[in-house]
């Protein structure tokens, strides 16, 4: 989605962390995972985001009173559909995700998007579609509970699975995944729809009826009512999370990679 400006920003350093860092997990991720990686999904609407920025956006560092974030042209014909389309594959979005993934067929598929606090990493809530393997989604949790664990240990609050989103809908673009023996989720991180520095304040935030303020068995340490939020803390978040991700495909490839071939 165009407008979440987050994503395209960290996987350049992600990227260039990979290569050269020398702490821990990074030499085991580099040695034991095949990374992939997309920049940019719809390049047309990243570039229309980006000029509505700078025309509109920039400067204004207020989130409740500022122009609407999102360019009007962006997602040809679908909008914010454009990854809402695996059914039909219409769209040449749609077409270049799918024949990439048949080229590679990565056992592992992470979408990043930006919208709840602070970052959520798809386990699913349920009802799962009947279609799907089991053992897709109960990778689904492995990793989702990992994730938390590892962000939660390392003191970022607000990290939480499970209440956004179903695990049913299957023309999600990362649904040819899920659809052909590997395992395919996403990430929801907290933006600003900006790349200025905002005070934010998530009075009255709710998912899956609860207050997103309250600690749940799927949200252990919620995140401050009121901060301040930048798209480093976006970065930070978002990455940490795959990398966590990344961290526990290397400690356990043969793992996923059986059950790639039991699926079938």
């Amino acid at each position: 989605h165009s407008p979440e400006l987050g994503p395209p920003e960290m996987v350049m350093e992600l990227a260039y962390r990979l290569i050269v860092e020398t702490r821990r997990p990074f030499p085991n991720i580099r040695n034991q995972v095949i990374t992939l990686i997309t920049p940019v999904m719809d390049v047309d609407g990243r570039a229309r985001q980006v000029d509505w920025y700078r025309s509109n956006i920039k400067g204004h560092t207020d989130y409740y009173d500022m122009p609407p974030a999102s360019s009007p042209f962006w997602g040809h014909y679908t909008y914010h559909d454009n990854n809402r389309d695996g059914i039909a594959i219409s769209q040449p979005l749609t077409r270049n995700y799918v024949n990439g993934f048949f080229e590679w067929l990565p056992t592992v598929s992470l979408d990043l998007h930006e919208s709840v606090p602070l970052l959520y990493v798809a386990g699913g809530t349920g009802p799962y579609n009947p279609n799907i393997n089991s053992v897709t989604t109960t990778e689904w949790h492995a990793l989702a509970n990992y994730e938390v664990s590892r962000l939660t240990g390392l003191g970022l609050k607000g990290v939480w699975t499970w209440g956004f989103y179903t695990g049913w809908y299957p023309g999600y673009l990362l649904w040819v995944s899920n659809n052909h023996n590997t395992m395919g989720r996403f990430y929801e991180t907290f933006g600003n729809g900006s790349a200025e520095t905002m005070e934010r304040d998530l009075k009255g935030s709710k998912f899956a009826g609860k207050d997103v303020l309250s600690r749940q068995w799927y949200r252990a340490s919620p995140p401050p009512r009121k901060f301040t939020w930048s798209m480093r803390n976006n970065t930070n978040y978002m990455q940490t999370g795959v990398l966590a991700s990344l961290e526990m495909v290397a400690h356990n490839g043969p793992v996923f990679l059986e059950n790639f071939y039991k699926k079938g």
